[in-house]
């Protein structure tokens, strides 16, 4: 219907965005994305196109640009309580790729309300001091997020190469992310430490060791607790295509 609808008028706004809500419950995030783009470039202050672009990216799982997309809604409204919320999500989200338990991540944002205030907190640096340690093992492999296409696999190789001997990249475009394998732990433990939040292209790298590996290592309790917070991330992201 609204593919119809931009036929037969290609300047309105609104059906993009409302093409994009379509999109997005049919979970074709990429799709949905191209159609808020539009919207935006027709109508720069109409706060739903970027409402609907945040949704997009938080379906392709690009955290730190759909929190940019929120932050933008709320500019333009900030009365838009949605976007509010699908903010908050996706600074949560962001640190539990970091490493981060969910509701560590809440508790630290309730704190110091962005990610980079919890980046740069002591309560953070104290936390991610142990928790390598504990989820580490002898794991020389990295997951790296927020992964552009511009990003290649030399400009990873030479960014993670002063940390010890690489064995391999693997770059997955499609996914946004990479995985990096070392020749041991502890040339992979310092490149998470000294790299964390990095900017590559025109994003800021997120790492952590790669799900099965944590998995495999988290004690019972805990790995119980992690499973939960990536099915609740997953409910927050199942409401993202409702409209305001």
């Amino acid at each position: 219907m609204f593919t119809e609808a931009i036929y037969c008028d290609p300047k309105d706004h609104r059906f993009y965005g409302n093409r994009s809500y379509c999109n997005l419950c049919l979970e074709q995030h990429s799709a949905a994305l191209k159609d808020a783009q539009r919207s935006i470039e027709l109508a720069p202050d109409w706060p739903k196109g970027f409402f609907r672009k945040g949704c997009a990216l938080m379906g392709l799982k690009r955290y730190n640009e759909a929190e940019k997309a929120m932050e933008q809604v709320l500019k333009l409204d900030q009365h838009i309580n949605e976007a509010s919320s699908k903010l908050v999500t996706c600074r949560i989200l962001q640190l539990m790729d970091m490493g981060f338990e969910e509701e560590q991540s809440k508790l630290l944002l309730e704190k110091f309300n962005t990610v980079q205030g919890v980046l740069t907190s002591s309560e953070a640096k104290a936390l991610k001091q142990t928790s390598p340690q504990e989820q580490s093992g002898s794991c020389r492999s990295l997951w790296v997020g927020n992964i552009t296409v511009e990003v290649t696999e030399k400009d990873l190789w030479d960014l993670f190469k002063t940390f010890g001997e690489i064995e391999s990249i693997r770059v997955l475009h499609q996914r946004f992310c990479a995985f990096v394998n070392f020749k041991n732990a502890n040339m992979a433990a310092r490149a998470l430490e000294k790299l964390q939040g990095v900017e590559l292209g025109s994003t800021k790298l997120v790492m952590r060791y790669p799900d099965r590996w944590i998995q495999r290592t988290l004690p019972s309790t805990q790995r119980t607790n992690t499973s939960l917070g990536f099915s609740a991330a997953g409910t927050q992201h199942s409401s993202a295509s409702t409209g305001f």
